[in-house]
C-alpha cells in the first residue's frame, strides 16, 4: 500500500514542534536553575533553584505528552532514597547491556566506586603505568572499601593502593560482630556464595597460568569450613604410565598432584617429582602376633606346612602399587636331635624367602630366627601371605620341631609376620 503524499510533511512538522518544545523546556530549565531573591515582603512566590530531578520530572512528563520520550541530554543516573535505579529502556529493560565507557581522551580513572562509612582517605590510586598500550591504566575499574576500611600500604616505601591489578577489587571494611564465643574483629575483601552440593563460592580460572592465588603475610590458604581439601587427578595425557604416574611435564618447585590412582606426588628443587608415601598401621603397614607355642611332628623335609593359618596370616589389598618388606621371627627349637628347623614366607601359596634355625647338636636350645624379604605388589590386588615351616630333612612319625620359648607368665615368645608397603610407581 503506498504511502500518503501528505505523510513526510507531517512527520517533518511533527519533529520542528517537539523541537521547540524541548528548546521551551531548555529555556525553562536554565531559568528555574538560575538563583534569585526571594520576595522581600514575604508575600511572592519562592525563587530558590529547585532540584534538578524534579525539574527533569517536569520536563520528562510534558516532552512525554507530546512525543512519547524526549531525551534531554547526558544526566546521571539518580533515584531517591529506598528507590531502585532502573537500567535499559521500558520497552526493552535488562535486555541491553548498559555500558559505562570513559570519554576518549579523558585521563585514566575507576570507572566505578562504592565506599562505606568511615572510609580512611584516599579512596582512589594513580593510574598504574604499562609497558604495553595503554600506558596509563585505571586499577581498578569498579573499586568497593568496605565501612571503616582503607587503602593498604603496597611497596617499599609503602603507597596507600589497591592489593592487586584485576579490574574488580574489593578492600574489607572493619567490624567487630558477637558470637557465641565472644566479640570476633572480622574484615573481608571479596565473599563467594553458591548454593547445594555444586555450588561454587568463588572460581578462579587460567589459560596456563594459575587459577586462583593467595598470598598473605600470615596464611596464604586457609580452609575455614569443614577443613576438607578436593584435590582431582591429572589428564591420562598428563601421566608417564596412565593412571600411574609421576607426571610426564617437568613440575615447578614444590607443586604437587595427584595420579589417576590417587597417589600424591610433590617435587623437590630442581623440578623432580617424589611419591608421597603412605603410613599408618593397615594401611602401609600390617602385622600379626602370636604368643603361642607351636609343634610340627612327622615333617617330610619337604613340604612346607602352615604355622598357624589363622592367626599368623596377611591378607592385603594394597591402595597403591608398592613395594612389600616381608618380615617373619620365631625362637625355633627341636625336642630331637639331628633336626634343623626351616621358616619360610608363603606369598600367595608360594615361598617367597626362608631362612634355616639350627639345633643339629642339641634339643630343647632355641633359636631366634629373624627373616626378611621383599616382593612387588599391585594396588587393588589382594595378597595372602603367611608363616610355614618345616625340617631341614624328613623326620620320624614321632619326631617333632616347635616355635616359641617360655612360657613367661603364661605367654611363649612372641611370632610374627608384618608386611611394610613401600610407595613404587
Amino acid at each position: 500500500m503506498g504511502r500518503s503524499p501528505n505523510t513526510g510533511s507531517q512527520r517533518a512538522d511533527q519533529v520542528a514542534n517537539l523541537t521547540a518544545q524541548v528548546e521551551a523546556l531548555k529555556a525553562r530549565l536554565e531559568k528555574l536553575e538560575t538563583p534569585a531573591l526571594r520576595n522581600g515582603n514575604g508575600t511572592g512566590h519562592d525563587r530558590r533553584p529547585q532540584s534538578r530531578r524534579n525539574l527533569l520530572k517536569l520536563a520528562g512528563a510534558a516532552a512525554a505528552g507530546a512525543a512519547g520520550s524526549i531525551v534531554l541530554g547526558a544526566i546521571p543516573a539518580a533515584a531517591n532514597d529506598g528507590d531502585s535505579i532502573t537500567l535499559g529502556s521500558e520497552t526493552n529493560a535488562g535486555q541491553t547491556p548498559t555500558a559505562v565507557i570513559p570519554a576518549s581522551g579523558t585521563a585514566p580513572s575507576p570507572l566505578f566506586e562504592a565506599v562505606g562509612q568511615l572510609v580512611t582517605p584516599p579512596t582512589t590510586v594513580d593510574p598504574t603505568v604499562s609497558t604495553t598500550p595503554p600506558l596509563a591504566q585505571s586499577i581498578p575499574l569498579i573499586g568497593a572499601i568496605g565501612p571503616g576500611g582503607k587503602l593498604p600500604p603496597i611497596g617499599n616505601p609503602p603507597v596507600n593502593d589497591f592489593p592487586g591489578y584485576a579490574p574488580i577489587q574489593g578492600v574489607g571494611g572493619e567490624a567487630t560482630i558477637a558470637t557465641s564465643t565472644g566479640p570476633v574483629f572480622v574484615s573481608e575483601g571479596v565473599n563467594g556464595f553458591g548454593f547445594t552440593a555444586v555450588g561454587i563460592g568463588v572460581a578462579g580460572d587460567s589459560d596456563v597460568g594459575y587459577g586462583v592465588v593467595g598470598s598473605s603475610g600470615g596464611i596464604d590458604l586457609a580452609t575455614g569450613g569443614a577443613g576438607r581439601i578436593l584435590q582431582t587427578s591429572l589428564l591420562d595425557d598428563l601421566l608417564t604410565s596412565p593412571p600411574s604416574g609421576p607426571p610426564s611435564y617437568g613440575p615447578n618447585d614444590f607443586e604437587q598432584v595427584r595420579d589417576g590412582n590417587g597417589l600424591l606426588y610433590v617435587s623437590l628443587t630442581g623440578g623432580t617429582w617424589v611419591p608421597v608415601q603412605f603410613g599408618g598401621l593397615n594401611q602401609s603397614l600390617f602385622s600379626k602376633v602370636s604368643y603361642s607355642q607351636y609343634r610340627l611332628t612327622g615333617s617330610n623335609g619337604t613340604t612346607w606346612m602352615d604355622m598357624d593359618a589363622t592367626n599368623l596370616k596377611l591378607i592385603i589389598t594394597p591402595t597403591f602399587d608398592c613395594v612389600a618388606l616381608l618380615t617373619a621371627n620365631a625362637d625355633l627349637w627341636t625336642s630331637t636331635a639331628g633336626l634343623n628347623q626351616d621358616l619360610g614366607i608363603s606369598f600367595n601359596g608360594a615361598i617367597a624367602g626362608w631362612k634355616e634355625s639350627g639345633g643339629f647338636a642339641g634339643t630343647f636350645s632355641p633359636n631366634a630366627l629373624f627373616l626378611q624379604t621383599m616382593v612387588q605388589m599391585t594396588h587393588g590386588t589382594t595378597y595372602t601371605i603367611k608363616i610355614q615351616w618345616k625340617t631341614n630333612k624328613a623326620a620320624g612319625a614321632s619326631q617333632s620341631i616347635w616355635a616359641g620359648a617360655g612360657p613367661i607368665n603364661g605367654a611363649f615368645s612372641p611370632t610374627r609376620l608384618t608386611a611394610q608397603l613401600f610407595v613404587n610407581p
